[in-house]
Formats: structure tokens, C-alpha cells, sequence
């Protein structure tokens, strides 16, 4: 097989890959049993991401989550206006 019979594709293309909504990403490790709530305090910020002063504070519902050593615990989040 020649090398113009070898058809070229795969590999890396420049610009190619899902692209993400946020400027900049990291890949981070974290404990397979918090991942869940993460996920849940990332949304909770892009949904309130435009609350701006005088607005009052805005608290999500409770997630329920373990800690590392199996205890129960309840997270909230809360976002308040930078004054």
C-alpha cells in the first residue's frame, strides 16, 4: 500500500474537541462520593451567576452527602451580592 492510498484521518486536529461554556477548565481529583454534590454547587452557580446588588442572598435546596469518614451530612449553597 502506497502512501496516497493511506487514507488520512483521527489523530490531532487542531480546534477539534467538545468545546466547554466556561474560559477555562481543570481536570481535578476528587472522592467518587462528592462528585455528585460538585456537580450541584456548579450548577447552582451558573443558574445564579447574573444575581447582582441589591438582590438578597440565594441558598439552593440541602444535598444530602457523606464526608470521607461516612458521616451524614447536609451541604447548602448560598450566594451573596459582592457590595
Amino acid at each position: 500500500m502506497s502512501d496516497s492510498e493511506i487514507k488520512k484521518h483521527g489523530g490531532f486536529r487542531p480546534g477539534a474537541g467538545r468545546k466547554t461554556k466556561y474560559e477555562k477548565t481543570k481536570v481535578m481529583r476528587v472522592p467518587e462520593k462528592y462528585q455528585e454534590v460538585i456537580g450541584e454547587l456548579i450548577k447552582h452557580l451558573d443558574e445564579n451567576e447574573n444575581l447582582g446588588y441589591p438582590a438578597a442572598s440565594v441558598e439552593s435546596e440541602k444535598h444530602f452527602v457523606r464526608s470521607l469518614q461516612d458521616k451524614k451530612q447536609h451541604i447548602v449553597f448560598r450566594i451573596e451580592p459582592f457590595k
